[in-house]
């Protein structure tokens, strides 16, 4: 049937456009939704804020020489994890521009949980322990809330006097390592795109200085 004529001065609605519009619409929807889950969930990034008294002290931490350490929260980190998503944790003793490693760990999640989801909500919590040597003061950080880990070092005695401690929290995604952490016996000059190298550098106190990177 051939198509009726419109009766004069009469515009007929403007259908082709009106149907374009719809789906750019509908596009960018989409658009919107897959950015939003890439941002949230694919893309790794991890919160991390600095530990409250009303923060769960933990009997064990993961990352400890010895059991009897005596644990202090220090910060929180929370996130989505994948299987693949890898949290790395260092202690470093940091003195007159010399940086020391003390001990290191990689936390994340197992990979033989029957049923897991692609993603998990986790909530791994960092801590401090101390120990008295006839050495001197030990230290080890340590990590809870993971379900798989590596780990190595951790019983090199420091002489890190803690008059001043100082937290950087924020958001951490991969590539390189951040300075999360400082404690020591001045004021650290330190901001949220140092590295261990510059803040090695700018600081001439004695300090334990804790980094984390993701992977």
């Amino acid at each position: 049937m051939p198509p009726v004529p419109a009766e004069p001065g009469v515009l007929l609605p403007p259908r082709r456009f009106q149907f374009g519009i719809k789906h750019l619409l509908l596009g960018v929807a989409i658009v919107a939704a897959i950015l939003g889950i890439w941002t949230g969930y694919l893309r790794k990034i991890v919160d991390v804020r600095q530990a409250e008294a009303s923060d769960r002290v933990y009997d064990r931490y993961f990352g400890f020489a010895s059991e009897d350490m005596r644990p202090r929260n220090i910060l929180v980190v929370t996130g989505s994890f994948t299987k693949s998503t890898w949290l790395s944790g260092r202690l470093y003793h940091v003195k007159s521009g010399s940086a020391t490693e003390i001990n290191a760990f990689t936390v994340g999640r197992t990979p033989n949980a029957v049923g897991d989801w692609i993603w998990e909500n986790m909530r791994i919590t960092l801590a401090l322990g101390d120990k008295d040597t006839p050495a001197g003061r030990m230290t080890n950080l340590g990590s809870a809330g993971q379900t798989r880990g590596v780990g190595s070092g951790g019983e090199t005695p420091h002489s890190v006097k803690a008059a001043i401690s100082r937290a950087i929290p924020g958001k951490i995604t991969p590539g390189r390592e951040y300075v999360v952490y400082i404690e020591g016996d001045r004021e650290p000059a330190v901001n949220r795109n140092a590295t261990l190298d510059t803040f090695a550098r700018d600081n001439n106190g004695d300090y334990l200085v804790v980094t984390l990177q993701l992977q």
